[in-house]
Formats: structure tokens, sequence, C-alpha cells
């Protein structure tokens, strides 16, 4: 709108001036030393001349200069247009390495290459081309030529320190990452991210702390992680120094810092905690425990604050549990050390009201063993003793310092297997946590099922006793029943078969009988099982198992021709009971399929 207004501002001051300068006539002469008579025009066809004469000098000096740089021109031109090709053959390229086309992206890395040389974005199309083709020495020459230029330098540090890990170099790898962060500008976020992930790794605690506070400056990790973080590596810096000469007093500040920032940090709180409690300073002990205790209920801080001060007797500790149990009255930890101290203070009752329904909703081995210690100081039974120790075995298992699926006695600062910072949570396994909802075996139910099963079990020999019994007992019937055992012991192994002319002693296979026939009008069934021959062999074959299936067809009271010996047929066997009559995991035998009965309809005619 301003632009318009300007234009028309403009064109009414030209109309303005060419009307003053009608209404006033005058005349321009003009003399030229070299001519006698002059040349005489009016003010505005004067005017009117100058503006004409600008315009053909303004034409002719375009004119001029066109002519003068056309070679410039017309090489730009073909500059231009190859600079075209080139960013179409690199996008091209980019494009190829994105869906994987390695011929392809070589293909159109070689053009870009060739038509618009070390851009940028030719090398960087190189180097992931190489990557793609897993050419090592390629990608690194390429990510070298990056660093000569000062837009390409972080790229080609970036690459580099991907190439390193690759190959395991840690030493390189660290370089890289400590070159891009030592720049004035600000640092990039892998490169801060890197460096304090190898700092931590390999416990350069103080370099950790330097980095992360870098990290912090340049917008990183937020204000949390900041101060979570902190505290953890001033925890480490501050376990780092046990065991050293005035390691209390170094260790001290560090802790208490840690605290400040974490509260819930519970090796930090524990630890100052102990070291406060030396210095006769449990005050302070007392409420790092307490701020912790609010945070996050562990039994390590119960434990620490319960022996804060050292010679207490039970009683007293019992009463210091109290406090720490009215500030979380409802958490797991709070009952369980508070049973705990009851049970050091031989508070019987209050133990069992504080366990037994802990000991109903989920149980834990740390739950048993206070159910154990709990039953034998009340009441000595040593039998329910035994009981809850047993159970403990197969209890759902307690919370435990873990980090990426291992589990540790102790906190950790950083991971065992990857070397990540402040990893370890206080919680139960990952492998225990798929089996939360799986029954526990009560050591009541199994001695109830060995009672009632004992009498039912059934010892059955190996091949080994089979053929001690068959030379130790005389008759037919034992020598079958063994016969018996080693077939079904051993059902895909065929023996060799003995001359015809050596006369054997045939063992007799125990077979089930069949099912009563359809059309016997009482429900007979049938319990006694038949004896079928085998020729000399040990094992059951076809033919004798086609034997039962007729027999079993036929009914009990059939017996094949197989069975009939020169001394006639052999006595029935002895009745063998099995403890189950299927398999553990077998749902039992299916019986016959009930046809369905046919729906009744009426019928109009």
């Amino acid at each position: 709108m301003i632009k318009t207004l300007i234009f028309f501002a403009v064109l009414l001051g030209i109309a303005f001036g060419g009307s003053w300068l009608a209404d006033r006539p005058g005349q321009i002469i003009i003399q030229w030393p070299w001519l006698d008579t002059g040349f005489e025009v009016s003010l505005l066809f004067g005017a009117l001349m100058v503006i004409a004469a600008m315009g053909v000098a303004i034409a002719l000096w375009v004119f001029v200069r066109s002519i003068w740089k056309s070679p410039g021109a017309i090489g730009g031109f073909f500059s231009g247009r190859r600079r075209d090709k080139g960013y179409k053959a690199l996008s091209t390229g980019m494009i190829a390495v994105g869906v994987g086309d390695l011929a392809l992206a070589k293909k159109h890395a070689a053009k870009a290459r060739k038509l618009i040389g070390d851009e940028p974005m030719t090398l960087m199309l190189e180097a992931q081309t190489a990557q793609m083709a897993g050419d090592a020495t390629k990608a690194r020459q390429s990510f070298e030529a990056m660093l000569d230029q000062d837009e390409t330098r972080a790229l080609g540090r970036r690459g580099l320190y991907i190439e390193a890990q690759r190959r395991g170099d840690a030493d390189e790898a660290m370089e890289m990452a400590k070159a891009a962060t030592d720049e004035g500008k600000k640092t990039p976020g892998w490169a801060g991210t890197a460096l304090f992930d190898m700092q931590t790794a390999s416990e350069d605690w103080q370099g950790a702390l330097i980095t992360l506070s870098q990290n912090h400056s340049n917008k990183h990790v937020s204000k949390e992680q900041f101060r979570r973080q902190r505290a953890v590596l001033l925890t480490a810096q501050a376990f780092a120094l046990e065991g050293e000469d005035n390691a209390d007093v170094r260790m001290r500040p560090l802790l208490l810092e840690a605290c400040k920032l974490a509260p819930g940090l519970v090796p930090a709180a524990t630890k100052a905690a102990d070291i406060l409690n030396e210095l006769k300073e449990y005050r302070k002990a007392s409420k790092l425990i307490e701020a912790a205790w609010r945070e996050e209920p562990h039994p390590e801080l119960a434990m620490s604050y319960a022996y804060i001060k050292t010679g207490d007797t039970a009683v007293d500790r019992l009463k210091r549990i109290r406090s720490l149990y009215a500030l979380m009255p409802d958490h797991l930890e709070s009952k369980i050390a508070m049973a705990r101290a009851c049970l050091d203070a031989r508070e019987w009752a209050e133990a069992r009201n504080l366990i037994e329904p802990l000991a109903q909703s989920h149980l834990t081995p740390r739950l048993c063993m206070l159910m154990a210690e709990l039953e034998e100081g009340e009441s000595h039974d040593f039998g329910l003793v035994r009981q809850w120790l047993a159970r403990a075995v197969g209890a759902h298992r307690d919370p435990a310092w873990t980090a990426d699926g291992q589990v540790s006695d102790t906190w950790q600062p950083t991971s065992p297997l990857t070397g990540k910072l402040d990893v370890f949570e206080w919680k139960v396994p990952v492998r225990e946590i798929a089996h939360a909802f799986q029954p526990i075996l009560e050591s009541s139910e199994l001695d109830s099922d060995r009672k009632s099963n004992d009498d039912d079990l059934l010892l059955l020999p190996s091949k080994d006793d089979a053929e001690d019994m068959v030379d130790i007992t005389d008759g037919p019937k034992v020598e079958a029943e063994a016969a018996g055992v080693v077939a079904d012991a051993e059902p895909d192994v065929e023996p060799a078969s003995e001359p015809a002319t050596e006369p054997a002693e045939k063992p007799e296979i125990l077979e089930a009988a069949a099912a009563p026939s359809a059309t016997n009008s009482q429900d007979e069934t049938v319990s006694d099982a038949s004896l079928t021959d085998v020729d000399s062999t040990d094992t059951v074959d076809a033919e004798t198992i086609k034997v039962a299936s007729e027999s079993s067809e036929h009914g009990k009271d059939a017996v094949p021709e197989k069975e009939k010996t020169a001394e006639g047929i052999k006595s029935k066997p002895k009745k063998v009971e099995f403890p189950m009559p299927h398999a553990p995991d077998d749902p039992g035998p299916k019986g016959d399929p009930v046809p369905p009965t046919p729906e009744k309809r009426f019928r109009l005619f």
C-alpha cells in the first residue's frame, strides 16, 4: 500500500512539474564556438532533449556492457547447467542410499563428483555409499577429506567417530569426541553425550562431571537429569575413595551434596548416614535417611536408621523404627522393617500381625525367613520352621539391584555390561516378573500328595533289572512280565533274530484289554490283560500288535491263535495296577464320540 502511494505521489509530481514548465515559456540558446549561429529551443523542449540524451547514453552503455560480458555469460550458462545436473545427480544418489540401491548410489556419486567436485554433500554421498558397501577405507578417506573444510569439519568428526566405534577403537572415538567438544562454538549433542558415556564407562568421574556441566550449559540435558547424574557421579567418586587415608573426611562433602541433589539416592544416603554416625552426628544422619525414606523406602535405609546409634538395645531400635514406620505406614518396606524390629525386640504378637497378611498376599523368601524366625522364637515349633524354610525355596523373588538383566548384591554407579550411568534399579528381576502369577507349591500340599500317592506308586525296573528278574525267578508268568517291561522300555530297538532251529522260550507281552462291545446290554469293563507271544524277540513286533488288536475287537473271551502253544493256552497273568490311568501330561483317553441326537420336527402331513 505504501509503495502504491509513493508511485502516485511521484507521478503527481512529474505532472505538476510539466505543467509548471508549460506555463512559463522560455528559451534555451545553444551556441557552439565553431558555429556562427546557435540553436534556440523552448525550455520544455530542451528538458525533453536532455532526458532523451540520457536514455540513449544508458542504452549504449547496456549494449556495450552486454557485448563485453557475453563470453562470461555464455560460460556461466553452461556451468550453471552443469551444476544443476550435478545437484540432480546428488539428490538421486542420496535417495538411492536411502532405499539401499548400492549400484545406483555409486553411479550418481561418481557423476556428482565429476560435475560439482568437492561439494560438502558430494563427500557425504561418497561416505555413505562406502559405508553401505562395507568399504571402511573409502569411508574413512571421505570423512578425513571433510576435515579440511570448515563447513564439513563437524560432519567429518562425527563420521570418524562412528567408524572408530565400528572398529572398536575407543582411543580414536574419544579423540573425535573431545575434538568436537573443545571447539569454542556450541558443542554438538552427540559429542557431549558420547564423551560423557565413555568417561563414565572408564570411571573417569572428574572428567564426567566437567562434561556433564558442559552438556547442561549447552542444554543437552534437562535440569532434573543434571541433578540426578551429578549426584550419582559424586557418589561414585566418594565410593572410589574408600580405603584411602582420611577417606571419611573427603567422602563427607561429596555424599552430602549428592543427598542434596537427589534425596532418593539410597547408596548416597546410607553411606552418608554411616559416616555421620561415626562422627556422632546422629540428628543429621536421621534427617538424611528420613528424607530418602519419603522418596523411596528401602531395606538398607531401614537398617542404617535402626543402627544409627551403636550400642542401643533392641527396644531402642524398635522405638526408632516406629518413627520411620510412621512416615510411610502403608508401604511394604515399612511393614517389613517394623516386623524385623519387633522380632529383635521379641514382640511376637505385633510381628505376627504385620507378617502374616504380607505372607498371604505375596510370599517371598524374605517373608518366609521372617515367619520361620517368628515360629522358632515364639512357639519353638521346628516343624513349622522347616516348612517355612521349604516354602522359601519356591517363593517369588524379592527385589534386588538389577541392571540390564544382571542382578547384583550391591549398588554400582554403572552397568557391568554397557557402562551406562545410573541404570541400577531396586526391583524384581525381569525373569521373575514373567512367573509372578504362577502358583507356589506349598509344603503342606506336597506332603498330602506324597502321602496319598505313596501306596499307589509302582517302580518300573530297567532293562538290567528285568534280566535279573528273568534269571532269578522261575515260571513263565514272571518271565513274561519282565519281558514286557523291557519291551516298553526300548520300543524302537529291533534285536537280531535268532536261528529258527534253536527253540527259544517265547516271552509274554502285557496288552491292554479291549473295550466292551456295543451290542452288550450290560456295562462290562475288561480289566484283565491278554498275553501274546513274540517270535524269539524281546520287543513287540507288528504281527503281535495286530493279534492284540484283533483280540481287543473280538472281546476279552477271544483268544488268538498266536497265543496257543504246544502246551495249550497259558494262564492269565496277575493284574498290574498303575499309579495313574494315563501319563501326567496326557489329558486321558478320549471316549467314543456320542452321535448327535436328531432334532424332532413336527410334520403336518
